[in-house]
């Protein structure tokens, strides 16, 4: 999000489509993938017995650490290629036009996604849901646990660097460039267009990615977990934290991390009246308008990276002003 909405200013409003579909990936391929390679005939419809044959398959991988690598690997070899190519198709009718067009576009594709996939009973089993394979059941708990919390801090740190040296990049510089004025980066021979294609890519990509490794989390599949609303949660991380800073979306998450989990353990308490469980979203939203209203920029407002190149001629500046540090 922070590549395509902070760094391009375009507003990706898909971002649950391309989550869910590293999460459908994963309850689509698991359990039929580890079925046929184990040579477990499939029987009766898929969304009755998926989670039976995940479990089934489970057992198989406690002792075969090989085959639950497999399992993991090929669902991320599918999403994040496909991620990517949808991110291009679902933007290309829009990105030569305003982004208010663009926005309405995804928020559409990001339904589509959903109400496929909710409808289509045999990719995910529909409202049913879909059962995952524990990959890492070959490890004991809490080493089970630790990995994946490993693995997942391991993806997000790969993704707050790939994003920090996109933005210090010329091809970065281009995004912001774009960004403040479309009609001067044009003007200077730039391809606008394929800038916009290649920041969708890349954030759908890294999008996929996440949505697999929340599917092995949770251990299950749904498609009414992956609505709108998700998309404004990311939304609301970027901007409380800071649009167009590699530091933002960090921050951004710790905030709504604290508040979500306050909300959480305060809303039994307090007498409204209606259902608690709505609270998050009243206090979140609140919290989103306060910041477009009063801090725009964020808590930790964009600042020019520091290239390596501009360092060089910052040094250069300073020993030409001041020739005793020379």
């Amino acid at each position: 999000m922070e590549l395509v909405y902070g760094e391009l200013g375009l507003p990706d409003f898909a971002k649950a489509a391309f989550f869910a579909i590293g999460a459908f990936a994963v309850g689509a391929l698991t359990t039929r993938l580890g079925a046929a390679l184990l040579g477990i005939a499939w029987e009766g419809e898929f969304k009755l017995r998926s989670y039976y044959y995940a479990t089934l398959v489970s057992a198989k991988v406690a002792a075969s650490p090989l085959l639950g690598l497999t399992l993991f690997l090929v669902p991320l070899a599918v999403a994040v290629p496909l991620a990517m190519f949808l991110g291009v198709i679902a933007s290309y009718p829009a990105l030569r036009l305003r982004e208010d067009y663009l926005a309405i576009t995804l928020i559409a594709f990001s339904e589509i996604v959903r109400v496929i996939a909710r409808n289509y009973e045999p990719l995910v089993g529909g409202t049913f849901g879909a059962g995952v394979v524990d990959v890492f059941a070959w490890l004991r708990s809490p080493l089970r646990e630790l990995s994946m919390m490993l693995l997942s801090a391991t993806f997000a740190a790969g993704a707050w660097l790939l994003e920090y040296r996109l933005s210090t990049s010329p091809f970065g510089r281009l995004l912001r460039a774009i960004r403040d004025d479309e009609v001067a980066a044009a003007a200077y021979g730039k391809d606008v267009a394929r800038a916009r294609a290649w920041a969708m890519a890349l954030g759908s990509g890294m999008a996929a990615a996440a949505g697999v490794l929340y599917a092995f989390y949770m251990g299950s599949v749904n498609p009414d977990d992956f609505t709108v609303s998700r998309t404004f949660l990311v939304v609301l991380m970027v901007t409380v934290g800071g649009r167009g800073n590699p530091k933002g979306p960090l921050l951004g998450a710790a905030v709504y991390l604290a508040f979500d989990r306050t909300v959480l353990f305060a809303k039994r308490l307090l007498p409204v009246p209606f259902d608690v469980n709505y609270l998050s979203y009243i206090v979140l939203g609140a919290l989103l308008v306060l910041f477009v209203m009063r801090k725009p920029g964020g808590l930790a407002p964009e600042r020019p990276p520091l290239t390596v190149n501009q360092k060089e001629v910052e040094e250069t500046i300073g020993k030409r002003s001041n020739p005793e540090r020379a």
